[in-house]
């Protein structure tokens, strides 16, 4: 039986609560995902795809198809289509727990998938043009492994997902992740037709539980950053820098000097924030 089948009848895109603004939301489920992970684990390799963004990860980022629309260039790339488009691939037939999981949950799934990121790998910071709750579709992440040292950063904010969570992120905003621990992160990506239920799943949120700051890359590079506001010196040292690969590390360089561990994503981060900042001044 697939989901579309086994579901309730389908509603009508929710239009009264305003999800404007809301960027990340753990949502108010606690899910018992031992089983899906363990199915998830046993399937073919095969069905494992490099991530087709290949200029913003470094090799690392892989997915697995669940529910794909037919007319999608690849099975593991979303479409811009109604729910109606999409459709049970094999690999969701073979994890009966994970089709469990999405039938309890009763939203009205589009694109679903597997999500891996290997120890030591980068997603780069990068944007889902028009994926956003408030445009009428959420991308909804359950983590079925994760650890610690596995940092999401979104708008400049990390979100930090545990086992067995729902979260709604809106990653029409720019967003990154890192892996740096020592275990695959594999998440359960789906993207849901905001609905009523749905809806009234945003409004039952929260923001989850507080990230421990040590290790966090981004925290040490925004100490980086005010030292580097407060002390002429290391500005004048960084201002000769031509470029941004040059400039990357130099500030690496400088913050290990002083203890701080940061990556070059997260100077290119703040470029790219501080050139947003700029452009948005002159819109009207």
């Amino acid at each position: 039986m697939t989901l579309a089948a086994a579901s309730s009848p389908p509603a009508q895109p929710h239009q009264g609560l305003c999800l404007q603004g809301i960027t990340t939301m753990r949502l108010p489920w606690r899910l018992e995902v031992a089983a899906a992970l363990q199915q998830a684990q046993q399937l073919p390799e095969s069905l494992w795809r490099m991530h087709f963004n290949k200029g913003r990860h470094d090799g690392g980022w892989q997915a697995l198809a669940l529910r794909a629309a037919a007319q999608a260039p690849s099975d593991i790339m979303p479409m811009d289509a109604e729910v109606e488009a999409y459709a049970d691939c094999e690999a969701l037939q073979a994890c009966p727990a994970i089709a469990e999981l999405l039938k309890g949950l009763d939203l009205q799934w589009k694109s679903v998938r597997m999500m891996r990121l290997q120890p030591d790998s980068e997603i780069m910071e990068h944007r889902d043009a028009g994926l956003c709750a408030a445009e009428g579709d959420a991308r909804l992440h359950i983590p079925l492994q994760t650890e610690e040292q596995v940092f999401f950063h979104l708008g400049g904010r990390r979100v930090h997902m545990r086992v067995g969570e729902c979260w709604y992120t809106d990653v029409s905003l720019p967003h990154r992740v890192r892996n740096r621990s020592g275990k695959a992160r594999i998440h359960l990506v789906a993207d849901a037709l905001v609905d009523e239920r749905l809806a009234q799943a945003f409004a039952a949120g929260d923001q989850g539980e507080p990230a421990p700051k040590d290790g966090d890359p981004w925290l040490a590079f925004e100490q980086f950053r005010q030292q580097v506001f407060a002390e002429p010196a290391l500005a004048d040292a960084l201002a000769g820098c031509p470029d941004l690969a040059s400039l990357s590390a130099r500030s690496i360089e400088m913050g290990q000097a002083q203890g701080l561990v940061f990556d070059a994503s997260d100077v290119e981060s703040a470029m790219q924030a501080g050139r947003r900042a700029w452009n948005a001044q002159w819109m009207l």
